[in-house]
């Protein structure tokens, strides 16, 4: 369970900001040498599943999924690159100094806003990781859609988005759509399967996407409706984020979920 220290929650000014816009953007949480360190457990993650012994990839949605059922997570790789790594899911249960990290009060009591108490643990953990000249785009979207049919309570699930990099237009920044929190599911892609979770472009207002901008250490704050994107990375640079999501305490973490879904026959 994580510790309910208030030190770090929003402030009025930012509990304004987050219901208006649906999103918190707080800079320079992490300075330079934590980053450094972050991104070295990261690195050593992102190593450790390369060289693991491959398993059957599948194309799904717009993205390459490897399900390791060992680990209990899945590898997201890039469709046109399919020996990098393009993401990971969940990695808590297997990865302590990553697990430890997102049990930072400095990520987890602004979310306590957006779950709506203060007894809140982690619901699911990502590494987006954004290859230089490699790193594919992360298609529109809302997080809640990929929740709703795991967990009763996948609207007051909150993320909070570690910037491990200098985000900009060039590398693949977080793409937001400011006020989309409060318009519930947005029109999804008329599609078979996972990629019917993905949001339907022509659907949807693209004008209304603000770029996020940021240094590294820079964390954004938001809940499970806010449609946002990223673009591919033409840069040189890397673009690499960590996501770690809350819930409401007493509710089962997203790895045990997919694990009883995997043992009734059915698909992550």
């Amino acid at each position: 369970m994580l510790a309910t220290k208030s030190a770090f929650t929003l402030d009025q000014g930012e509990r304004t900001r987050l219901e208006r816009d649906g999103f918190v953007i707080r800079e320079s949480v992490f300075d330079p040498a934590e980053v450094r360190a972050i991104a070295r457990d990261c690195e050593e993650l992102v190593t450790r599943l390369e060289t693991a012994k491959r398993k059957e990839k599948h194309v799904v949605g717009s993205y390459m999924f490897e399900s390791l059922i060992d680990e209990g997570t899945v590898v997201k790789w890039e469709p046109n690159a399919p020996e990098v790594v393009m993401g990971v899911e969940p990695f808590a249960h297997f990865c302590e100094p990553l697990r430890d990290w997102g049990l930072d009060a400095r990520l987890v009591d602004p979310c306590k806003a957006i779950v709506g108490q203060e007894d809140i643990i982690l619901f699911t953990e990502k590494l987006n990781v954004k290859r230089a000249r490699f790193g594919g785009d992360i298609v529109l979207h809302q997080d809640f859609p990929y929740w709703e049919n795991l967990t009763p309570i996948a609207d007051r699930i909150a993320t909070a988005m570690l910037f491990l990099d200098d985000a900009d237009l060039e590398n693949g920044c977080l793409e937001v759509a400011p006020g989309t929190h409060t318009s519930g599911k947005f029109k999804q892609r008329a599609t078979e399967g996972f990629g019917s979770l993905e949001m339907d472009v022509e659907a949807f207002d693209l004008g209304r996407l603000q770029p996020l901008q940021v240094k590294a250490g820079t964390v954004a704050f938001f809940g499970a409706f806010l449609v946002h994107r990223s673009l591919p990375n033409h840069s040189s640079r890397d673009r690499r984020a960590l996501l770690y999501s809350y819930q409401p305490a007493g509710h089962p973490h997203g790895a045990e979920l997919n694990s009883l879904i995997r043992r009734k026959g059915g698909s992550t």
